[in-house]
């Protein structure tokens, strides 16, 4: 664990090896990094991540960074990954592809919990 030495926060870095999609368990070919900061804005205190896929996200709690981090992943994979390409404008195709690259399902997911 890493600690921002002026607020003691952890800023360790976020690494994502699979995410669970409706019952459906992906895996990451390689583990996804996202780093973390630890930041004061207007005397607010928050973390900010950002990383894979273009994300960059915000939270008050290093807890609720991680869980919008991974409804953000599910609803990217159900958003882009399952839509019909044909549908996507060239940014979304783009997004899809690299979804599909760097996410394999493991088979019998359903039983996983």
């Amino acid at each position: 664990m890493t600690t921002d030495p002026k607020a003691g926060a952890d800023v360790s870095p976020i690494v994502v090896t699979e995410i669970v999609v409706d019952g459906r368990r992906l895996v990451a070919q390689e583990p996804l990094r996202f780093e973390v900061t630890y930041e004061e804005e207007d005397g607010e205190a928050f973390f900010a991540l950002e990383g894979a896929f273009g994300i960059i996200l915000a939270a008050e709690m290093r807890e609720e960074l991680e869980d919008i981090l991974e409804d953000t992943l599910q609803v990217f994979w159900r958003e882009y990954a399952q839509e019909d390409p044909g549908r996507m404008t060239s940014g979304a195709w783009k997004l899809r592809a690299e979804l599909l690259q760097r996410f394999t399902e493991v088979p019998n997911a359903a039983q996983v919990s």
